[in-house]
């Protein structure tokens, strides 16, 4: 019979933000109070999380990844307006990290004036 032995070793857990990228979170949210504040707390949090899950920085995310996440929304049946604010969400973050000069550019500016916010016709 053998018998384990218990392990010391530590796992390495990767944070899921940099200090630059929660940093900026708790900033751009901090502008706003109430049900704004509430819904964009909302936004962010299931975008950052639907980055997460892909393994997407968010500071790396393109305007391709913001378009495949209003996809995934609208699969989920999401109302037009919802995915419409989220993408503002996501843009007005970028754009607060680009006049903080975190970010050099805004990837969600183009996804939010592409949108009306329509799915592609197949």
């Amino acid at each position: 019979m053998t018998t384990a032995a218990p392990s010391t070793a530590l796992a390495m857990i990767q944070p899921v933000f940099t200090d630059a990228e929660r940093v900026a979170l708790a900033d751009f949210l901090a502008s706003y109070r109430g049900l704004t504040r509430e819904a964009y707390a909302l936004d962010l949090r299931q975008f950052t999380g639907w980055c997460h899950v892909r393994s997407l920085a968010l500071f790396a995310v393109r305007r391709s990844a913001i378009e495949i996440c209003a996809r995934d929304l609208e699969a989920k049946g999401r109302a037009r307006a919802t995915v419409t604010r989220r993408l503002c969400t996501i843009a007005g973050f970028y754009k607060y990290a680009v006049g903080e000069d975190l970010l050099e550019h805004e990837p969600g500016a183009g996804a939010v004036l592409r949108s009306g916010w329509a799915p592609p016709r197949a």
